[in-house]
């Protein structure tokens, strides 16, 4: 009987320095070399807590508009680097994050990407973004959605800069290789497809706001699907009745995590407003302190009204008007908010994580227990 092939081979890597060599000659790795770095018994994240004061980076966005061409730099998009990730431009690992300023008369050739983004207007009149053909004024406190692959444009038609947050999964898209970016826009005229560089808008200016700001109740000659991509179908969530609806449920218990918070949703589908980021406004009433909480996604803050604190893994953070914090992935935090009430924007990429399987959520009880969910709503 002829020797088996394969154990003879096998006794010929009985030393495993040799073995090793073996296999590093055909680009194997042995698993208990790498078992470390994939049984965790908790995630790891080089991240930390961080916060960008709006006195700070205020003027360097509007400054960036007089010293930076436009045709260098596309967009003037001042990108804020996660304190554990510097010079990455990165402010979680699976988000970007940073503020946008426009000088007047300036505006975007329409665009496209893969990756989804999300704004809420900080400082200005005049800003507007058009996602669809739906052109959106933008007004303190509002919040504007780009869907993935939506065609979108944005501009100044005030007399003075205008500064806005942006939020993206574009790291994300990075990740995954699926990071496109499109500019060749056009529409059917004469039954011919001509490319332009700007959208022709719908005669309404903020339709989808018009359109849907009755709850439960839409336009039913129009479909509401976006078109190219995924997400809601109402691009524009204004701030004055978010901030009403606050308002009006302040008397609520609310969260003992979050006080009395809010959601945007699609009115297509009951879900996030897009697949891969969430979105909240939150009221912390006077003087109040919500329970520790963290969560497998990171979550972007940005103070509208009010001052406070959020103690992140031991890390105070004190915030007020317009400054911009972050709570990276597995990291407790919990907000104490100061003598007024406070009104906070977030965005999270839960949604994401959720659709994959890979949300964990611990939050604390009063009695100090911490408590696991995977995935359920909050």
């Amino acid at each position: 009987m002829s020797a088996d092939p394969q154990n003879a081979e096998a006794r010929e890597f009985m030393d495993r320095e040799t073995l090793g060599e073996a296999m590093a000659g055909q680009d194997i790795i042995g698993f208990w070399k790498l078992k470390h770095d994939y049984e965790l018994m908790e995630p790891y994240n080089p991240e930390k807590p961080g916060i960008w004061y709006y006195k700070a980076f205020g003027p360097l966005g509007f400054a960036a508009t007089k010293v930076i061409p436009i045709e260098e730099a596309d967009r003037r998009n001042l990108m804020f680097s996660n304190p554990g990730l510097p010079e990455s431009g990165l402010i979680t690992r699976r988000l970007f994050g940073g503020v946008q300023v426009i000088p007047p008369g300036e505006i975007s050739p329409v665009h496209g990407h893969v990756g989804a983004a999300v704004r809420v207007m900080l400082e200005g009149t005049g800003a507007y973004t058009t996602v669809e053909q739906d052109k959106s004024v933008l007004e303190r406190g509002d919040v504007v959605t780009n869907p993935s692959c939506a065609w979108h444009e944005t501009g100044n038609e005030g007399t003075d800069p205008v500064l806005w947050f942006d939020t993206l999964d574009v790291p994300f898209t990075k990740s995954m290789g699926t990071n496109f970016f499109f500019n060749d826009y056009g529409e059917i005229r004469d039954g011919q497809r001509v490319r332009l560089k700007h959208q022709t808008v719908k005669p309404r200016t903020d339709w989808s706001a018009k359109a849907y700001r009755v709850g439960g109740v839409r336009p039913a000659w129009v479909s509401h699907h976006v078109a190219r991509g995924s997400g809601s179908p109402l691009f524009l969530y204004k701030y004055e009745p978010t901030r009403e609806l606050l308002e009006s449920l302040r008397d609520d218990d609310g969260s003992p995590h979050d006080g009395v918070i809010v959601e945007y949703y699609s009115p297509e589908t009951g879900g996030s407003v897009l697949r891969t980021l969430g979105v909240h406004m939150q009221m912390l009433r006077q003087n109040e302190k919500t329970l520790e909480q963290r969560s497998t996604a990171g979550r972007i803050f940005v103070c509208l009204e009010g001052s406070g604190t959020t103690i992140v893994d031991g890390v105070e953070l004190h915030w007020e008007r317009n400054d911009v914090f972050v709570a990276p992935a597995w990291c407790w935090y919990r907000h104490v908010n100061g003598a007024a009430d406070s009104i906070l924007y977030s965005v999270t990429d839960a949604p994401a994580l959720r659709a994959l399987g890979h949300l964990v959520e611990e939050r604390k009880t009063r009695e100090g227990e911490a408590v696991r969910s995977y995935g359920e709503p909050r």
